[in-house]
């Protein structure tokens, strides 16, 4: 018998709230490497609303879904595809009410208690990891929540804060859906390079199940 084709693990950007950092590397990654999604984090920072509308036209021109961090309503008003928001029941259930059904509305999940209620409840991806460096000990838990939900959950999994190609890989490989690289990477030397780097890494990480 066969083995099941599974789709690869796909690339998720995290924008850094500042928009000189970030908006003429973004054009590029996206020009040259397949990205699934874009989240445009650092909703508690002073908001530029035609900034964002300007980085979610350029993203969903390149087939990508454009999310903002938390604010739904905002979300609504510039025409994003969803949010991403903590793993909070009322915060989830406010961010549904304002999207409907369509919107993407993803949630960050520290266990395994707060994936498996925020999934039960609708939540289209969950994310697992905290968005600060992570440590060896951060990085084994993260790693074992990732293979522990994709072998019993349908609901999609992201690496959060990924930081390098063979940290992705691996990810890939234990199940992660989408891997979400660390805001950090558009403060590196070439960071289009690196983010194409890690694109190339994901393409058949994940290819039987």
């Amino acid at each position: 018998m066969m083995a099941e084709a599974v789709p690869p693990c796909r690339l998720y950007l995290v924008l850094p709230p500042a928009p000189a950092t970030s908006d003429e590397v973004l054009s590029q990654a996206l020009a040259v490497t397949e990205i699934a999604c874009v989240l445009r984090w650092g909703g508690k920072t002073s908001i530029d609303e035609a900034w964002d509308s300007q980085l979610c036209t350029l993203v969903q021109r390149h087939g990508a879904a454009f999310l903002v961090e938390a604010d739904a309503e905002r979300a609504r008003r510039i025409g994003a595809d969803g949010v991403h928001v903590a793993a909070d029941v009322p915060l989830y259930r406010r961010a549904r009410d304002h999207l409907g059904q369509r919107g993407i509305i993803g949630v960050g999940c520290r266990s395994r208690h707060d994936a498996m209620v925020l999934g039960e409840l609708g939540a289209d991806y969950v994310a697992f990891g905290t968005d600060a460096a992570h440590d060896a000990g951060e990085c084994e838990e993260r790693a074992e929540l990732i293979a522990w939900w994709s072998e019993t959950f349908a609901v999609p999994c992201v690496a959060w804060n990924v930081e390098t190609a063979a940290e992705a890989e691996k990810l890939a490989r234990l199940g992660a859906d989408f891997v979400a690289l660390a805001p950090s990477i558009f403060d590196a030397a070439e960071p289009a390079r690196r983010i194409a780097e890690i694109g190339a890494a994901l393409q058949g990480a994940r290819r039987v199940a």
